[in-house]
């Protein structure tokens, strides 16, 4: 006959409790490997990005224009110069025509139409913005 000892059975939950708890906890660790991984990783773009933040109010503080694209500016030889014609995009306003190409040789105005001549090439404004151009022949291409 064996005996029996009431105290073993619960020794033995503990065991197995503990063991369970040890697997879990060894679970857990791997699990919080990677996720420590990725918090270190956002960490370090946290770091990063106040870093570019500082730098940037530090030129906006110098006066540095930030985030404005670099405006290519016109020649010396208004429309006659190919690279001016260039400069120009569909929709612009009148004032920057001019200040591209200068004062056309003449003009004519057909109801919300402006026709702006410069040599035999012609600007077509419609309600005072760019729609089109032609560019005269002839022009320096330098």
């Amino acid at each position: 006959m064996s005996y029996f000892h009431p105290g073993a059975d619960v020794l033995a939950r503990i065991v197995l409790l503990t063991l369970l708890l040890l697997t879990t906890q060894a679970g857990f660790s791997a699990d919080e490997m990677p996720q420590n991984r990725e918090i270190e990783h956002l960490n370090q773009q946290v770091r990063e990005l106040q870093q570019r933040v500082e730098r940037l109010e530090g030129e906006i503080a110098q006066g540095v224009p930030v985030n404005r694209a670099r405006e290519v500016e016109p020649v010396p030889g208004g429309w006659r110069k190919s690279h001016n014609w260039q400069l120009l995009t569909e929709g612009m306003a009148g004032y920057r025509v001019r200040e591209i190409l200068g004062e056309p040789d003449r003009e004519k105005t057909v109801k919300k139409f402006e026709f702006w001549y410069y040599g035999d090439g012609k600007v077509k404004m419609y309600l005072r913005r760019l729609s089109s151009w032609e560019i005269p022949r002839g022009i320096d291409t330098e």
